[in-house]
């Protein structure tokens, strides 16, 4: 399995009784070899609107239960929202949906959730790569980027390699770089990936990579996110570049 929680906790920040984080529960049809009648790529289990941390850790053994009894993963945004600004946002989408004839209205909150601005501006740069030396090097390379400043919040272990948490950056300078690693500006990142999904994921990257002879995958990608960080002190850049 893989779980980050205690990384993603000290991205939430709840400065207003308004504020909340989006959670979904996801079984994507990807990871279900048996379910052929299913043809949606993804099925929402369960969402949640987290509006503490310690509502997050009161829900979590209900989270992991779901993820691991339907085979799903739990993945939260790390952008902060507001109830306010989404119940005015869906008395508008209501009213125009009503009005064109659409008078069935399941789904509402979802849908104006995911089109809302968010009120923090991180990315998540999504590195396919279970390689230490990979990620340090994007790592390194995005500090250097205009602003000035550390841009590098959070190190997630994810199936395939790790998301970087970040703030914003030069964008089309990273792409002369690294022109085929995603940067999402909207999306989630993985918290709970589950131990019903493991023996498979194991087995599929043991194939990936059964021909690079540099390569040591550990099971424990948790304990390589540790071993980066670790390795990254006294590593930065010396000065980013200026605007």
């Amino acid at each position: 399995m893989i779980d980050n929680l205690n990384l993603i906790k000290p991205l939430l920040n709840f400065d207003d009784e308004d504020d909340f984080y989006m959670l979904y529960v996801f079984k994507r049809k990807k990871d279900q070899s048996t379910d052929k009648a299913n043809h949606q790529s993804v099925r929402t289990i369960r969402s949640y609107c987290i509006k503490s941390v310690e509502q997050l850790e009161e829900r979590y053994d209900e989270i992991k239960m779901l993820c691991e009894v339907f085979k799903a993963r739990a993945y939260m945004h790390i952008q902060k929202q507001s109830h306010k600004d989404v119940s005015l946002d869906m008395l508008m989408m209501l009213a125009e949906r009503i009005k064109c004839g659409q008078h069935q209205q399941q789904g509402l909150f979802d849908s104006v959730v995911g089109q809302m601005k968010t009120h923090e501006k991180r990315w998540v740069v999504d590195i396919d790569s279970p390689l230490l030396e990979v990620v340090g090097a994007i790592d390194d390379f995005i500090n250097t980027l205009r602003p000035v400043g550390d841009k590098v919040e959070a190190v997630i272990p994810t199936k395939n390699g790790f998301h970087l948490i970040t703030k914003r950056f030069d964008v089309q300078e990273f792409k002369k770089h690294y022109p085929d690693i995603d940067i999402q500006k909207k999306n989630p990142t993985l918290l709970y990936y589950p131990s019903s999904l493991y023996t498979s994921w194991v087995v599929e990257l043991d194939e990936k990579y059964k021909d690079l002879d540099s390569v040591k995958l550990d099971a424990d990608l948790t304990e390589q996110m540790n071993k980066l960080l670790l390795s990254k002190i006294g590593n930065q850049p010396s000065k980013p570049r200026e605007w």
